[in-house]
């Protein structure tokens, strides 16, 4: 069983006047895995880039995969073709130039690439990215799209889609390897439907800095309740002690590998981009 394990690099303060604690968080999930000898893909949000470039380049100087998290941390739906189009450029250049890497991957904030925001795919392919990392095959208080392929698939434009690893059936369909699922279900739960994922398709951990910080004074999340915010806020001692209980069972490429090797697969579904959305200017 591999999985690998992904970071979305962002900036969750609401109060923009508390200190900043992503830094120091992002460098204790790189010690924790050098120790352990992992190789994963962090998705960091331009901005973060911008402001705090030598964070970045320790990433890349680490062996990780840089991919794009939007230049600002901004749902899909929040967007109209154009700003998206602006958007996406400006972050991946940026990235580029930091680390002096080519970035191929994408994750949309708040997995927010829905059969509403599917034009997306479309400025994705015609910006030159390989692969997105943005589909939540479920049901979700946020963001879903209940029905899509749970395994790998290839949009009609030629994007590779890698969707958010789920267990279960309809509603009950449930992103375990991250948030407060990887924090509250039983480890014995998490390890058997990881071993399910690992022969259906490509499985990964996502987690962002605040997961694993104990010490944070409580904050209701951008695009959270209180009730959300108030789970998210608990059992984050938890997260790394998980983590690597995971990771200790197989450690899988990092995403953009993983995205070369099924590149060229013809049994991959292909999914028509062109859906129910329509792109606002």
């Amino acid at each position: 069983m591999a999985i690998t394990f992904t970071f979305d690099l962002e900036d969750s303060r609401t109060d923009r006047s508390r200190p900043a604690r992503f830094e120091a968080m992002t460098d204790q999930v790189l010690t924790f895995l050098a120790g352990r000898g992992v190789r994963g893909t962090f998705f960091v949000v331009g901005e973060i880039a911008e402001s705090h470039p030598q964070l970045l380049r320790r990433i890349a100087g680490a062996g990780h995969e840089i991919a794009l998290h939007g230049y600002r941390h901004i749902p899909l739906d929040k967007h109209g073709r154009t700003s998206f189009t602006v958007d996406v450029s400006r972050g991946r250049a940026l990235l580029q130039d930091v680390c002096g890497a080519r970035v191929t991957g994408y994750r949309a904030p708040i997995f927010s690439l829905t059969p509403h925001t599917c034009w997306g795919v479309d400025v994705l392919t015609e910006e030159g990215f390989e692969y997105s990392s943005s589909v939540l095959p479920a049901a979700n208080p946020l963001n879903g799209w209940p029905g899509a392929p749970a395994r790998p698939f290839r949009w009609s434009t030629g994007l590779l889609e890698l969707p958010c690893p789920v267990a279960g059936h309809g509603r009950v369909s449930l992103p375990f390897l991250g948030g407060v699922y990887l924090r509250y279900l039983p480890m014995p739960v998490i390890r058997h439907l990881a071993a399910r994922v690992h022969h259906d398709g490509a499985g990964w951990i996502y987690c962002h800095p605040y997961d694993f910080d104990t010490e944070e004074d409580f904050d209701i999340l951008p695009h959270a309740s209180m009730l959300t915010s108030r789970i998210l806020y608990h059992r984050r001692a938890k997260a790394f002690r998980r983590i690597g209980m995971l990771l200790d069972t197989g450690v899988g490429d990092p995403l953009g590998l993983v995205a070369t090797r099924l590149a060229h697969d013809a049994d991959l579904p292909v999914i028509n981009a062109s859906g129910a959305g329509s792109a606002p200017v």
